[in-house]
């Protein structure tokens, strides 16, 4: 398997993202594991590889530099470490993810590419609950 990042792999659908961040929503779950919060939900149809959507708050990093910075970061580490929780025998990531950074620093890569792994292990040995859209 390649370690791509292809453009069908970003959350774009508008709808999508709304239900993500809706707040008190039944069908959106969250995990924590500084420095992010991941907000996930199952969609209708399985999709071949997971749709993510990265955010940065604006509010904690005033300058866009840093915000590029930290997206590539968790970009490129999404990239590195997904083919090794999407192969036969895994549970199946969620159908949208949405990566939410939460640290007011910016973290060296290697910190997020741990805490990367460390979230896509927990998807990869959790069962399919309750949270899919009817």
């Amino acid at each position: 398997m390649k370690f791509t990042f292809q453009k069908s792999e970003r959350l774009t659908q508008v709808k999508i993202i709304d239900s993500l961040f809706q707040k008190d929503s039944q069908i959106v779950a969250q995990r924590f594991v500084y420095p992010f919060r991941v907000l996930y939900q199952f969609g209708p149809q399985p999709l071949e590889f997971p749709q993510i959507l990265i955010s940065v708050p604006k509010r904690k990093f005033k300058k866009a530099v840093d915000r590029n910075l930290i997206k590539r970061r968790i970009r490129e580490a999404y990239r590195l470490n997904k083919t090794f929780h999407l192969g036969e025998g895994k549970e199946k990531l969620p159908d949208f993810l949405a990566f939410v950074y939460i640290a007011s620093t910016i973290e060296p890569f290697d910190r997020i590419n741990k805490k990367m792994q460390q979230v896509l292990h927990e998807f990869s040995n959790t069962k399919k609950d309750a949270t899919e859209i009817s």
